[in-house]
């Protein structure tokens, strides 16, 4: 069995359990937020538990990231 099948499905419950809660709040302002917030928070752990499965060095990766960003060559 694959070992990513169990997080998704707990991830897709905990998704589902908060849109519908925030369907029922009267505070309706911030829903769009929170919900794209709580997408973005299950792909970055969806990502880094298939990087830590397929051995990918996610410190080096990101390390990399961040210096093709910040340390451009001067022109």
């Amino acid at each position: 069995m694959n070992p990513i099948i169990p997080l998704y499905v707990t991830l897709q419950t905990f998704v589902v359990d908060r849109v519908e809660r925030l369907r029922r709040s009267s505070d309706r302002g911030a829903e769009a937020i929170e919900y794209a917030a709580l997408i973005i928070i299950a792909a970055a752990v969806i990502g880094f538990v298939y990087a830590a499965i397929s051995g990918i060095n996610i410190q080096q990766k990101v390390a990399d990231a961040l210096n093709s960003v910040f340390n451009r060559p001067q022109q």
